[in-house]
């Protein structure tokens, strides 16, 4: 479990290749500071009673995450819905990809955790409706995995024409204090 009271906390999320391509975290690297929020692909999703809150992360497989917590719709300030979230915690993590999930829900969701910059970019209405779903990190590691092979560690991440398309990039993210 990943609890946000410790000094260093860590998630490895990540980054599509056809995110690159679009420009976004185009030349990051180590030691670079990112504002972003998360997202997790949901593979899979079950009721679950209340219990303990957070978020957790499989070593053996980077940037897949389990999220235990309660499904809201954030609402602007004229009351509009902007989204949907998982609080768990001191997390706020937007699902996508999933079955409908209900609001007041509480929520076991595993899947693919991703630094988001589209759903969380600055100014956007969920940013302003959640403002802790954005967190200060730095960039503590970066790995190219392709083809299922195992992660190479990279300097920084590739710029739009050198992205290879069929590969992942998985960015090691440490909280800023």
């Amino acid at each position: 479990m990943i609890d946000r009271r410790l000094a260093r906390v860590a998630v490895v999320v990540i980054v599509p290749a056809w995110m690159l391509g679009d420009g976004e975290y185009v030349g990051l690297g180590v030691g670079d500071p990112l504002t972003t929020g998360l997202a997790l692909a949901v593979t899979g999703s079950a009721d679950a009673g209340p219990a303990e809150v957070g978020l957790a992360q499989r070593e053996d497989r980077p940037g897949f995450t389990t999220v235990r917590g309660r499904v809201e719709c954030p609402r602007d300030g004229e009351g509009v819905r902007v989204g949907t979230v998982l609080l768990a915690g001191s997390w706020t993590v937007v699902p996508f990809a999933a079955p409908p999930l209900r609001p007041d829900q509480d929520v076991v969701a595993s899947g693919w955790l991703t630094a988001e910059p589209y759903l969380w970019s600055a100014g956007s209405a969920l940013a302003r409706a959640v403002p802790g779903g954005r967190q200060e990190w730095r960039v503590a590691r970066l790995r190219c995995v392709v083809d299922g092979g195992e992660p190479q560690v990279v300097p920084r991440l590739p710029d739009e024409a050198s992205v290879d398309h069929d590969a992942a990039y998985l960015m090691d993210l440490e909280a800023v204090r």
